[in-house]
């Protein structure tokens, strides 16, 4: 730290009895000099500050009263004095408290009491405000790193994320087809295992993906009118299942008009209600989970108040304050404890509130309320995922598969012929463009990393053909759905987007509609049905 030794400068010292005419003869010959030490021997004992001095001068009789006499009746008798080996910033704290005045006033430095120098306002506020430079850079060169480094981490999870998904896509799948299957009751089980164990891997997967982005700074969020009643039943569909599973009763609530629509981003909600919900369950096994929605309308705002509340055995009263922070765990060691900071993130960037606390007698509840815009649209018909197993794709459609892994293939093709489809296959892009112009195919299934030509180059190349073979449906299956990259691919001419590990109820009802809309464009009057699944 730099000390007051920097700044001193080593001005001539003039003795007590010097006349005043000399000091102002002084001030005239020297007129960058704006301060003069008075000093008895070594001893420092005033400061004649230039401005001041002159003003005494000019005054009324001012010559007459100060030229002749000793510069001890206009001197500064007590001003600042300071040793050269103090630090400026301690020195500069001491000086603000005597005010603006004593600032401007200069000051004295000694070295072991004795004069060494004089320092002016000047030079004081020019090394303050270096240092505060300096400290400035220094900042923002340990913020750009650590950007830098987050978001280094978040490429590394976003790449890691795609190799883990990819395989899992497969024991997923695999897993799903065996269940589908007449197996015993202890085949059954073990089935149940497989996919609940991977999915609980997909979900710290995703959790640290997310948690490594927000502390990027690049946590997206999409806000979209979304009509509430239906966001709470899809809530309510993705977990029943699941509740039933572990002898869980789940009751999930809406309070508010049930036409009711915000301005939000339904997927990152959902996904805090789904961390909410989740963690709720494995305190509650045989217990009651109760999750709700209220929403009050005022003008053209929303208050939305959620509450999870569980009868569990509570929250550790010594965590309660720091239940949300990264690798926390509530009341037990399951999880990677990074479900609760997401939601944090989540409930941060839309300017909420979230927190938690222990019930009276038994269990916790998990809280967060928004306010957020009022939209105005027809609600939504209530979504029920089981409810997608029941449609039925058009004909045969025949599909081509485009995927560099050979079990995301076998996987692709099991599932094709569970809905009743004929199928090829393609290793990449520079196979499905010449598949899709040698042969008839009804869709695309296409993968997105894939070498030689990727999934977004093969669908713009088949975009770029003549003829019919340019409007065939392609479906993006993608294990990275980020929302910005599932964007990029609807524009780019795709007619949907499903994440892997495939759902084979998400891949019917993407293919269907992709069927459907290909179907309506022939008759002239196809509306834009492109989605995410």
């Amino acid at each position: 730290m730099p000390t007051i030794e920097t700044l001193t400068e080593r001005a001539e010292a003039i003795a007590p009895e010097t006349p005043g005419s000399d000091v102002f003869a002084r001030f005239e010959r020297e007129p960058d000099t704006l301060v003069i030490p008075v000093v008895d021997g070594d001893r420092p004992v005033g400061l004649i500050e230039r401005n001041a001095f002159l003003l005494k001068i000019a005054g009324a009789f001012g010559h007459a009263l100060y030229a002749g006499r000793p510069v001890i009746h206009v001197m500064d008798a007590d001003p600042a004095v300071v040793e050269a080996g103090v630090e400026i910033d301690a020195f500069c704290d001491i000086l603000l408290k005597g005010g603006p005045s004593a600032l401007m006033r200069g000051f004295i430095v000694t070295r072991n009491g004795k004069y060494h120098g004089v320092g002016t306002a000047i030079s004081l506020l020019q090394a303050v405000n270096e240092r505060q430079r300096l400290q400035n850079i220094e900042l923002s060169d340990t913020r750009t790193q650590a950007l830098a480094a987050a978001r280094a981490k978040s490429q590394f999870l976003a790449i890691m994320s795609h190799e883990l998904r990819t395989p899992m896509n497969g024991v997923l799948a695999v897993a799903e087809l065996l269940r589908r299957q007449p197996l015993n009751a202890q085949a059954h089980a073990h089935v149940a295992t497989i996919v609940e164990s991977s999915e609980t891997l997909l979900r710290i997967l995703q959790d640290a993906l997310d948690l490594s982005r927000a502390e990027a700074g690049e946590l997206e969020l999409n806000a979209e009118p979304t009509p509430l009643r239906a966001m709470m039943d899809d809530v309510e569909a993705m977990w029943a299942p699941r509740a039933s599973q572990d002898n869980v009763t789940l009751m999930v609530s809406y309070e508010g008009d049930t036409e009711l629509a915000a301005v939000l981003d339904s997927i990152r909600i959902k996904q805090v209600f789904n961390n909410l919900i989740g963690n709720a369950l494995k305190f509650a096994r045989n217990g009651v989970v109760e999750a709700g929605l209220k929403a009050t309308a005022s003008g053209e705002r929303i208050r939305l108040e959620a509450r999870v509340r569980d009868d569990g055995p509570g929250i550790d009263a010594s965590r309660v304050d720091a239940i949300f922070e990264p690798f926390v765990h509530g009341s037990g060691p399951d999880g990677a404890g990074l479900g609760l900071s997401i939601c944090r993130q989540i409930v941060d960037r839309m300017d909420g509130r979230i927190w938690a606390e222990n019930n009276p007698g038994r269990g916790a509840t998990f809280a967060f309320d928004l306010n957020v815009e009022r939209a105005e649209m027809e609600a939504a018909p209530a979504s029920n995922v089981e409810s997608l197993s029941e449609l039925d794709l058009q004909d045969t459609p025949h599909i081509l598969i485009v995927d560099d892994n050979a079990t995301n293939r076998v996987v692709a093709q099991a599932l094709c012929e569970m809905f009743g489809c004929t199928s090829e296959t393609a290793e990449d892009g520079v196979e499905a463009v010449e598949a899709v112009q040698e042969r008839r195919f009804d869709l695309v299934l296409m993968d997105i990393k894939m070498p030689r030509m990727d999934g977004v180059q093969a669908t713009q190349a088949i975009r770029a053909l003549d003829g019919p073979v340019s409007r065939i449906p392609i479906v993006a299956l993608t294990a990275n759905a980020d929302p910005e990259d599932a964007r990029k691919y609807l524009t780019i001419g795709m007619a949907a987007v499903v994440e892997k590990p495939i759902k084979p109820e998400r891949l019917r009802m993407a293919m269907n509609a992709a069927l459907e809309q290909a179907a309506m464009t022939e008759m002239g009057e196809a509306p834009d049905a492109r989605s995410v699944a």
